[in-house]
C-alpha cells in the first residue's frame, strides 16, 4: 500500500528562501523519517490541491540585495534546487503536471477546482523545460545508490545535505536554500576521488569535512563513481541583472536571448 506524502508547505518555504523555525525542513518526504520500514511513501512538492511552487515564489519570495527569488530566472533555478533535494531522496515521488516547467498559475485561477490553462507554449516561448529533472530521474532509476536504505538527511537549516551510502557508490548532495552565500560541509564518506555529477569534474578529497562555498540557490552532487555527464544547455542557469526591473538570460546566449521584467517581453 502506498501513502501520499504532502510536503508542499515546507518545499514552498524553502524555494521562497524562508528558513525560520524549521519551516523549510521537508524531512518528512523520507519514509524513514516517519519511522516506516519500507519505501511506501509517495512524496510530492505540489499537486492538484496545493499552490504551485513557482506561483508562490514569484509572488512572495524572499530577497537579499540583488538576489531576488521573485525574479523569473532565479525562481526557476530554485525549483531546480528543490528537485535536487526531492527526487534523490529514496522512495517514490510524484511530479505534478508542468512542475518541470515552473508552472506559475495559481491554484485559485478560475476558482480552486476550475480548469487551469495548459501552457504548452512554455516549450517554445521561454526556456522553462528543465533538463535537470530528467537527469535526476535517470540517476534515481539507473543507480542503485538512490534506492539505498543507508541514507541520512540534514534538512533543518538553510544549507541542506543528503548522504547516500551504497556498495555501488556513495553520494553527497549539498544545497544552499538561503538568499545569501553560505558554506556547506559535504561530510564525504571517505578521502580520495569524488566526481561532480553535473560538471564531470574530478576532485581529490583529503579532508572529508572541508567546507565548500555555495552561492544562494546553488547545489552540488558528488559521487564516488564517475558517471556520464548530463547534457545540460545553459538555459536558465545564468542570468544578468541589469537593474531592479530587468534580467537578461541565458548567459552566454547560443540562440535566443530572453529579457525578463515586470512584464514578459
Amino acid at each position: 500500500m502506498m501513502i501520499w506524502g504532502n510536503m508542499n508547505y515546507n518545499y514552498n518555504e524553502a524555494v521562497m528562501g524562508y528558513n525560520e523555525s524549521g519551516k523549510s525542513d521537508f524531512s518528512w518526504v523520507s519514509y524513514k523519517n516517519r519511522g516506516w520500514q519500507s519505501p511506501n511513501l509517495v512524496g510530492y512538492m505540489e499537486s492538484h490541491d496545493e499552490e504551485r511552487l513557482m506561483f508562490k515564489t514569484l509572488s512572495y519570495g524572499n530577497a537579499s540585495g540583488v538576489y531576488d527569488t521573485k525574479q523569473m530566472p532565479v525562481a526557476l533555478r530554485r525549483i531546480e534546487l528543490a528537485v535536487a533535494f526531492f527526487i534523490t531522496v529514496p522512495g517514490p515521488k510524484m511530479i505534478w503536471q508542468f512542475g518541470e516547467m515552473g508552472y506559475d498559475i495559481s491554484i485559485d485561477y478560475n476558482g480552486r477546482v476550475g480548469n487551469k490553462p495548459i501552457l504548452w507554449d512554455y516549450l517554445n516561448s521561454h526556456p522553462r523545460l528543465n533538463p535537470a529533472f530528467s537527469s535526476l530521474i535517470h540517476l534515481k532509476t539507473q543507480e542503485p545508490a538512490f534506492s539505498t536504505s543507508d541514507y541520512h538527511l540534514y534538512f533543518t537549516n538553510a544549507v541542506k545535505r543528503i548522504e547516500l551510502n551504497h556498495t555501488n557508490m556513495d553520494v553527497r548532495i549539498i544545497g544552499n536554500f538561503d538568499v545569501v552565500s553560505q558554506s556547506a560541509d559535504p561530510n564525504f564518506s571517505r578521502t580520495g576521488k569524488w566526481y561532480d555529477y553535473f560538471s564531470g569534474e574530478e576532485i581529490e578529497v583529503s579532508d572529508v569535512n572541508a567546507t565548500i562555498s555555495l552561492q544562494a540557490g546553488e547545489y552540488r552532487i558528488f559521487t564516488t563513481k564517475a558517471l556520464a555527464t548530463p547534457d545540460l544547455p545553459t538555459s536558465i542557469r545564468d542570468e544578468v541583472k541589469i537593474n531592479d526591473e530587468l534580467f537578461f538570460f541565458p548567459n552566454p546566449v547560443d540562440d535566443l536571448l530572453f529579457i525578463e521584467g515586470k512584464e514578459r517581453i
